[in-house]
């Protein structure tokens, strides 16, 4: 899979070739990208409590969307399928998550092996781009996983029906109406008891992590912690 993906990369690097500024990022470590992009302010608005309880305590998210370098990643990332951005943003988010479960470990008692679930794409998406970017991260994620922290489990959180991009969406109450109903998770038994990570690229007004965290709630996620790249 990683020396197919080695091909696809050099075949699409000779096509189009990439931009100063993506090449430069991409030359960065890790940890330069933490030292240099700005970190996120706050996750979204106050949700409600998750089966942990912890109210506003439930969404992880790194970097502040609004800065140019952070667009650039998450672009490159969503619509370029980026495996070495990836590859760095799974590095960072790692070690976020592993410092997170120490606490959720000692004082809400999470148990593991966590779920890694990745937010889903629609089928119309993932033809149009062959990649859903939310499993490109959970994929670098697992790359590093030499602790067995956690479960990969890819396409058991699925898209329903078709939605609306949420970037053509005006306001918050839209986004909720767009998204709602639109997931499902195909075998409840596998997530029935369990703790999850629900991993996506960027996060908003909330309302897609919003409704993940309903259906897995729905197929009886024990507890539920979302994580962005970026707000």
């Amino acid at each position: 899979m990683h020396f197919l993906s080695r091909i696809r990369d050099l075949f699409t690097d000779f096509l189009f070739p990439r931009s100063q500024k993506v090449l430069a990022l991409e030359a960065l470590s890790a940890g330069a990208l933490v030292d240099i992009l700005p970190p996120a302010e706050h996750s979204e608005d106050p949700p409600a409590p998750d089966a942990g309880g912890r109210a506003g305590k439930n969404v992880l998210a790194l970097f502040d969307y609004s800065h140019p370098l952070v667009k650039e990643i998450i672009w490159e990332l969503k619509y370029g399928g980026n495996v070495r951005i990836a590859d760095k943003l799974g590095e960072i988010l790692y070690d976020h998550i592993q410092h997170e479960l120490q606490d959720l470990t000692y004082f809400e008692k999470w148990s593991k092996p966590i779920l890694l679930m990745p937010i889903p794409i629609s089928g119309k998406r993932r033809f149009e781009r062959g990649w859903n970017q939310s499993e490109l991260l959970a994929e670098a994620i697992m790359k590093r996983d030499s602790q067995n922290l956690f479960r990969y489990l890819p396409r058991q959180l699925v898209k329903a029906r078709e939605t609306e991009s949420q970037t053509k969406t005006a306001s918050r109450t839209e986004r909720l109406g767009n998204i709602t109903n639109s997931m499902k998770v195909l075998n409840a038994e596998s997530v029935g008891g369990e703790c999850v990570i629900v991993l996506d690229d960027v996060t908003t007004t909330g309302s897609t992590f919003a409704e993940a965290r309903r259906v897995l709630r729905a197929a009886g996620a024990k507890k539920i912690l979302c994580v962005a790249v970026a707000h």
